[in-house]
């Protein structure tokens, strides 16, 4: 006969033990009828002490667990009111079963507190976004008015200003106007592409036009900063199915990158090739960046050292937006990088046709 067979065989020094632990115990002979309940389980479970009593079998105890919301059969954890259980089976080496009964209910409030706070913040950072996208269309009106103003006067369409000091402050009041318009541009591309209200409108597109209208947009500013800027492009390239916006952004971005971080007679090259799809790759001569960097640069906001030569200020937005704009079009950013020597940044555009420019003609 086995030992849990007969309570009367426990010793009392076991007896004590079992009653003073801060776990629920229930015994149950190899034959599945409860033969033993601790205190703990009795407090929470009343109705324990005459099962024992009867030695109902664990399907009866299984019944009653259920009938006060528990399952003791199917789940480990389970709920009794507004208290959380595990349970857990041991078996001993004459084939009786030993339920063991932890209260968790304090570590299950934590668990239910980090899902709160994750939701949290996820509901604070979508609300964010929103402000950001709906912020800037308002800051877009009136900024757009101060633009207009001070090109107005810069140009002096209605006559000599007058004092020639009145000119740099236009230019310096143009050229604020701009720089702030485009890192609000920036922003709202970032902050709708977050909340999912940037939407692509992709069609057939020669890359190559994209690049040569982004670099013309770019001429001055390299030319003014000493930098050579290049482009070669492969003759078999396939028309890109893609948004012809949010590419030329990417475009002017990483050319933006490359000749601002380039020192005075560096060199800046952009290359279109077909390779399982088309790659657009932007190489420059300029600073590079730390190894421990390249992936930081994809981040909203962050710049790095560059060692003082930013000669344009700008707001950490660039990569973060190129990174952002390529995922959208299911394309890949690769970057390489040697501090001192250049940078390389690569991004496949996947295959998604097979005309060439020439045959769409």
């Amino acid at each position: 006969m086995s030992e849990f067979d007969q309570t009367s065989n426990v010793p009392d020094i076991l007896e004590s033990v079992i009653g003073a632990i801060d776990v629920g115990l229930l015994v149950f002979d190899t034959k599945d009828r409860l033969i033993l309940a601790n205190p703990w389980a009795l407090k929470l479970f009343p109705a324990l002490a005459d099962a024992v009593e009867r030695k109902a079998n664990r399907s009866e105890i299984a019944d009653l667990f259920s009938q006060q919301g528990g399952d003791i059969l199917d789940r480990s954890d389970f709920s009794i009111g507004d208290r959380w259980l595990r349970a857990r089976r041991r078996h001993s080496s004459d084939g009786a079963v030993i339920l063991v009964l932890t209260d968790i209910t304090s570590e299950k409030h934590a668990e239910n507190l980090l899902v709160d706070a994750r939701d949290s913040a996820i509901l604070a950072d979508r609300a964010k976004s929103e402000f950001l996208a709906n912020m800037t269309h308002e800051l877009r009106t009136p900024l757009n008015a101060v633009i207009g103003f001070a090109e107005v006067l810069r140009d002096e369409l209605y006559g000599p200003l007058g004092h020639p000091q009145y000119q740099d402050f236009i230019n310096d009041i143009y050229d604020s106007g701009r720089h702030l318009l485009a890192v609000i541009d920036d922003i709202l591309d970032l902050s709708k592409i977050e909340v999912g209200r940037r939407e692509l409108q992709p069609h057939p597109m020669d890359v190559t036009r994209t690049i040569d209208s982004a670099m013309r947009m770019l001429v001055h500013r390299a030319e003014s900063g000493g930098v050579t800027v290049e482009s070669d492009y492969s003759d078999d390239l396939p028309f890109l199915d893609g948004e012809e916006r949010g590419v030329k952004q990417i475009v002017l971005n990483l050319l933006t990158n490359s000749i601002k971080f380039t020192p005075r007679g560096g060199h800046v090259e952009i290359l279109a090739r077909a390779r399982d799809g088309i790659e657009i790759v932007v190489k420059d001569t300029g600073v590079g960046i730390a190894e421990e960097d390249l992936q930081r640069v994809f981040t909203p906001f962050v710049q790095l050292d560059a060692g003082g030569l930013q000669r344009y200020e700008g707001a950490g937005l660039g990569l973060a937006l190129v990174k952002s704009l390529a995922e959208m079009h299911n394309a890949t950013v690769e970057l390489k990088s040697i501090v001192g020597t250049g940078t390389t940044v690569i991004v496949h555009f996947p295959a998604t046709s097979e005309t060439t420019p020439g045959d769409a003609a």
